[in-house]
């Protein structure tokens, strides 16, 4: 689950969103293989818009992109209660196709589980470990690694060498689920990932990316937003989600079109709006954004 540190966090939303569910492994087919991004010499910056609207209209790339335009900012925003913010990233183009909010800030939940990989692997953890944390979102797993490598100084390192400017280590150091991201610096994250990782953590981390399990290890359903907009297997996902931060937390980050597109969308939705709603809220904004970008 994305629910922060189970180990350590309070567990009254815990029982009642586990209680809701039904636990299931069934793994997704493993996408394609990584479309080859731009290599280090000639990678463009990755920085990205404060624009609050779609900046720029999408490449013509894909057979099946509708006609329809790319929605503006404000239309997805409709769609989430609550905040929301929208990042996509062309990296073909290094352009960012929508970008709405990007510098809102938001607990990471679970998507800080991708710095805890990174690191992981850095220090020679297993593998497999890495990629039971990340493709069932397992926070047990998270909670060992976090405490045995360095806790909040994961993120600080992390986020120095990424450019990640605004992520934050979380206040209390043990509930790592509390660390402060934005759209931008999870898409300067993605960028690390495909241009400047060691190409062992790449391929470890993709491949539980690319087989993120439709539960999570908590039961969670974790196919909404990419997983349940994308319909072809060519998607590579870390999801979040967390309760009582204060309301509902749901995020879906990750890589569509051949690796060609980093998305990320952000939200924070009202405490009395459920899971199932939360979820549909999500996967809405990214079947917005599917059609006229040609992943349906």
């Amino acid at each position: 689950m994305h629910r922060g540190n189970a180990m350590l966090l309070a567990g009254t939303c815990a029982g009642a969103v586990v209680a809701m569910l039904v636990v299931a492994s069934a793994v997704r087919p493993p996408g394609p293989a990584a479309a080859a991004g731009p290599s280090l010499a000639t990678a463009p910056s990755y920085t990205t818009s404060v624009a609050t609207t779609a900046t720029s209209a999408p490449p013509a790339t894909s057979a099946k992109a509708s006609t329809k335009p790319v929605p503006e900012g404000a239309e997805l925003a409709a769609l989430v209660p609550g905040k929301v913010s929208v990042l996509v990233r062309d990296r073909k183009s290094a352009r960012d196709v929508v970008s709405y909010r990007p510098d809102a800030t938001y607990t990471s939940a679970s998507l800080v589980k991708l710095l805890i990989a990174l690191e992981a692997l850095k220090q020679g953890e297993p593998a497999s470990e890495v990629a039971e944390m990340l493709s069932r979102s397992d926070d047990d797993v998270a909670s060992r690694l976090w405490m045995r490598l360095g806790g909040p100084a994961i993120v600080t390192s992390w986020a120095k060498r990424i450019g990640m400017t605004s992520t934050r280590p979380p206040a209390d150091a043990a509930h790592w689920g509390s660390t402060l991201v934005t759209a931008t610096d999870l898409a300067r994250l993605y960028a690390y990932l495909m241009d400047g990782a060691p190409e062992g953590s790449r391929q470890v981390i993709l491949r539980a990316l690319d087989g993120a399990t439709e539960h999570g290890a908590d039961g969670f359903d974790q196919f909404f937003g990419i997983p349940g907009a994308v319909t072809a297997a060519d998607w590579a996902v870390k999801q979040g989600w967390s309760c009582c931060d204060p309301g509902r937390n749901l995020h879906t980050s990750g890589l569509v079109g051949g690796r060609r597109y980093i998305v990320v969308v952000l939200s924070a939705q009202p405490a009395a709006t459920s899971w199932a709603k939360a979820s549909q809220n999500i996967t809405a904004v990214v079947k917005a954004l599917s059609g006229p970008l040609g992943w349906s």
